[in-house]
């Protein structure tokens, strides 16, 4: 501002100079009067130059005449000042005749001239022919070389017009010192003035302006509109601000805003100023954030969730049509209107305003909850609510809805399904699930009036398993034209209302039975497309209770809930077959298990005193006869295990040791079993490595014997020349495990491809006659496959008649860790380390005790005898003794009894007592009794004499 009021300090002071002008130019002329002996083209050149030099700086008005001989006055010149105040341009009227120029009109003015020449003197005369002072007065000067000078002083009009003159220069200056567009008009709409900024924005120059222009040519289609406006202007202080589209020179068309006032001289308007903005950078920010908004509107439109904005106030600003759809409000309905009002019902307003905090605190809240509809109907949705935040500043969140109705719904069905489901699998009985199908159904529905019923098609009857009325009570009733028994006719979901009630019962189709109700719904309960009865919900007050909807979804329930029951059905089929089949194979194992105990009781009496008699170093010929025995006994014992171990693998209920043995060592006895059997046959035994074993490996040893055993007796019988072979062969090894392949080769009979498969099964081999030729259970290959799978592995054969057979099968064993030792295996046949020890032996077989107590007695061992459990503890309580073999089969208290109340005792010397439990029964047979009795040891009867001397001296104290 301080630049600005410095100017106009400056013009003002122009301005001032301006009058002292003409004072001037009087000291010119009077100082610089020409000589009377001077020539006259002398003076009138030096004259020309002092005139011009005179125009050149005046501001004033100045006229110089000159008159001729023929007395015709010459216009010689004039300057800016006088051509505007008479309104002529100069070039139109310099070098005329006076009375030829547009001068003539001024008939004062020639007056004056002739005054002057005529009285040689400085004269004075009014412009207007009136003589009045309108419009100033002439005053006239001779000069030299007979030329008049007239200049011009205002009247007080002029004076007036003057000062408004230098008020447009000073406003004309100050003007193109603004960045703005500057504009002033007349009443004619010509544009009188222009500032610098505003001629180079529509492309004009000022001498256009001189020309003339007019606001019709610049805004040719706001023309009228722009002359309507500025009328409007009729007191100072109006402003009038419009858009408007104007047109440069160049033709091109650009967006202006105008704000204009009037400029009024004496209370009067006599033009227009004011300031012009370019609107074109606007219009396009304008035309880019109505295309943003147009997009982000259409974005909004079609995200498929309802979309409400709502500002700082909580009213709604903008929806999309999907919030529309959802809650029933049209925009003009929702627009202002607060968002609580219109959606949230009246108990979840405290936890709306909870979201909207968290919103507004710049969280993302996302929630299931529960809105309504413009009907007051409630609706599930997932709410997800955000903050709008412009330049770090909330000015508004953003609401999304989902309407997860349907999904809940769905939901709620899968939670009331998978609840009637567990119930019918867990429940006891069937009557216990209808409790859970009521509670599970009344999520959805009023289940005051519902009821199952279920139809005895024999007796044509309906049992209701679950009723519950407001009204009525059955339990049983006949199922003949009741609506249950319609619908189970019908074969189809129904929802009848009282007319439609009304009219079945006038055409006869049903009689109706109790109270009568308003609505009724039912569905069939299908299974296996039989219809075993029906569900249904009723009301006695409202018809509109329930809908086709509830119709579809309590038939999709129904079928759900009779695939329950008659599943729950079968599976009390199933739980009565399966205790039938456990009891049959608890019969099954305790008659195995009493075979067991009655077979192998004699087996071991003949077996021990055939070792007995070995011991006693019989005669040559008593040795053939002793042998023969014990061949027979072990092959008949051989027997006897085949069968009792099939049937214990078949109860799943073998157990396979992991422990470390040596693989080389087992592999020698194997060579050393059956090298002489192989020899005695002149068949040819080796076994073969096919690449590196370990020495050493973790698995069932026994178990292992087993197989290979089973396989190389059925190679040495089928076998009756030529070799049998076991061949090893690792597949796989790893740090910790190794996978290995045993094969063992004969050239024996052979067997035929159809039979490959069926020798694996129990009690089968591959003729009739093979049992009758060679022996044999047939269940050696069973027991084998059955072994080798148990662990894992899988076995096969490649066979053909006449070329011998190939039986491979695959194991996998542990690889011991550095540091871990196979226990030393005992070769040492003495029996030295248990003389002077105590052994009560409980045992009721007097042959078996007689047999064990030969054995024990050649050891050392002093032995005490008890024939049942009781006498076995009563001996216990008053001798010292240390170990028990106990048998676990005895009258009176057998050996598991015996063993619970020793290890319960409250002396530590017996409940301390190592006990070995001895049994000719399947070991797994007691194993579930005696795991818990922490019986150190078991032997099995008949019993081997190492055997049962290596027990006694790990476990003795």
């Amino acid at each position: 501002m301080t630049d600005y009021r410095q100017r106009y300090e400056e013009l003002l002071e122009s301005n001032r100079r301006l009058n002292e002008e003409l004072g001037q130019v009087k000291k010119i002329l009077a100082v610089e009067k020409t000589p009377a002996s001077a020539s006259v083209s002398d003076t009138t050149s030096h004259h020309k130059s002092d005139q011009r030099e005179i125009f050149d700086s005046v501001s004033s008005y100045l006229a110089m005449f000159r008159k001729t001989e023929d007395d015709k006055i010459v216009v010689l010149d004039l300057n800016t000042r006088a051509a505007s105040v008479e309104s002529v341009f100069r070039n139109e009227v310099v070098g005329l005749n006076l009375m030829d120029s547009r001068l003539s009109l001024r008939s004062n003015l020639i007056e004056l001239i002739n005054a002057v020449y005529k009285n040689g003197t400085v004269t004075r005369m009014a412009v207007s022919s009136r003589n009045d002072d309108s419009e100033g007065h002439y005053i006239g000067f001779i000069l030299p070389a007979n030329t008049v000078l007239v200049t011009w002083e205002p009247g007080s009009l002029q004076k007036s017009r003057d000062d408004l003159s230098r008020q447009n220069v000073i406003f004309s200056n100050f003007a193109d010192l603004l960045p703005e567009m500057i504009y002033e008009v007349d009443l004619t709409g010509r544009i009188l003035y222009a500032n610098n900024q505003a001629i180079s924005f529509f492309g004009y120059k000022k001498e256009d302006i001189i020309q003339g222009i007019y606001i019709s040519e610049m805004f040719p289609d706001n023309y009228a509109v722009m002359i309507q406006n500025l009328n409007q202007l009729q007191s100072p202080g109006q402003i009038s601000s419009n858009e408007y589209t104007g047109r440069k020179k160049d033709g091109s068309f650009v967006p202006i805003m105008t704000h204009s006032f009037g400029i009024f001289h004496q209370n009067r308007i006599i033009g227009y100023r004011g300031v012009v903005t370019d609107l074109s950078k606007r219009k396009e920010y304008e035309e880019h954030i109505n295309r943003e908004k147009a997009f982000l509107e259409h974005l909004i439109d079609s995200i498929p969730e309802a979309v409400a904005i709502i500002n700082g106030e909580g009213k709604v600003t903008i929806i999309n049509k999907e919030f529309t759809n959802l809650f029933g409000y049209t925009s003009d309905e929702a627009h202002d209107m607060l968002v609580d009002d219109l959606i949230v019902p009246e108990e979840m307003k405290q936890e709306s305003i909870t979201i909207d905090l968290l919103a507004r605190e710049r969280h993302k809240v996302i929630k299931q909850t529960i809105r309504k509809d413009k009907n007051g109907n409630r609706i599930q949705v997932s709410l997800i609510a955000t903050n709008i935040e412009i330049n770090r500043e909330n000015v508004a969140y953003l609401g999304i809805y989902r309407d997860v109705s349907f999904e809940r719904k769905s939901q709620l069905i899968q939670e009331i399904l998978y609840n009637i489901s567990t119930a019918a699998l867990n429940q006891l009985e069937i009557k216990d699930i209808y409790p859970t199908i009521v509670h599970e159904l009344s999520k959805i529905w009023d289940t005051n009036n519902f009821f199952i019923a279920l139809y005895d098609k024999k007796n044509d009857t309906l049992s209701l398993p679950f009723f519950a009325d407001e009204k009525d009570n059955f339990d049983i009733l006949p199922a003949r034209k009741t609506i249950t028994k319609w619908v189970i006719t019908l074969k189809k979901s129904v929802l009848l209302k009282v007319n439609d009630l009304k009219d079945l019962e006038n055409s006869g189709d049903i009689d109706l039975v109790g109270a009568p109700c308003k609505v009724w719904m039912g569905v069939p309960l299908k299974a296996d497309k039989e219809i075993i009865g029906v569900m249904a919900l009723q009301d006695y007050h409202n018809e509109n209770k329930f809908s086709q909807e509830d119709v579809n979804v309590l038939e999709f329930i129904a079928n759900q809930i009779a695939i329950a029951i008659q599943r729950r059905t079968m599976l009390d089929n199933v739980i009565a077959a399966s205790r039938k089949a456990e009891e049959a194979a608890e019969s099954k194992q305790q008659f195995m298990s009493t075979m067991s105990h009655e077979i192998r009781t004699p087996l071991n009496e003949v077996i021990g005193i055939t070792n007995l008699l070995l011991q006693g170093n019989p005669r040559e010929d008593q040795m053939d006869f002793i042998k023969t025995l014990r061949f027979s006994g072990n092959h008949l014992l051989t027997l006897v295990n085949d069968v009792l171990d099939y049937n214990k693998m078949e109860s799943g209920k073998i157990v396979f040791e992991q422990a470390i043995f040596n693989l080389s060592d087992f592999l020698k006895d194997i060579m050393r079993s059956y090298s002489f059997r192989s020899k005695s046959k002149s068949i040819d035994f080796d076994i073969i490595r096919e690449n590196e074993l370990p020495d050493e490996v973790i698995g069932d040893s026994i178990r292992l014997n087993q197989i290979l055993s089973n396989l190389l007796s059925n190679a040495l019988k089928f076998t009756e020349s030529g070799s049998i072979y076991v061949i090893l062969k690792t597949l796989e090894r790893t740090d910790k495990n190794i996978n290995i392949e045993f094969k063992v080769k004969d050239t024996g009979l052979g067997i035929p491809k159809d039979k490959h498969i069926v020798i694996f099964e129990s009690f089968t081999q591959a003729s009739a006659d093979t049992t009758r030729h060679y022996g044999g259970t047939g269940l050696g290959l069973a027991i084998c496959k059955k072994l080798v799978e148990l662990q894992g592995g899988e076995i096969g054969v490649d066979s053909e008649p006449g070329k011998g057979s190939t039986f491979r099968f695959v194991l996998s064993f542990g690889v011991p860790g550095k540091g871990e030792k196979a226990l030393p295996s005992e070769t040492s046949e003495s029996y030295v380390g248990l003389e002077g020890k105590r052994i009560l032996m409980a045992e009721d077989n007097k042959i078996n005790f007689f047999v064990a107590n030969k054995f024990l007695s050649g050891w050392g061992v002093i032995v005490t005898h008890a024939e049942n459990g009781k006498i076995a503890l009563d001996l216990l309580e008053k001798d010292e003794f240390d170990l028990v073999i106990m048998d676990l089969h005895m009258p009176v208290m057998d050996g598991i009894e015996a063993t619970t109340i020793l290890r319960r005792s409250e002396n530590p010397r017996i409940s301390g007592m190592p006990v070995i439990a001895l049994t000719a029964a399947i070991m797994s047979e007691s194993h579930d009794k005696i795991e818990n009795l922490s019986i150190n040891d078991y032997v099995l009867k008949p019993f081997k004499p190492r055997d049962l001397f290596e027990k006694i001296l790990r476990n003795v104290r």
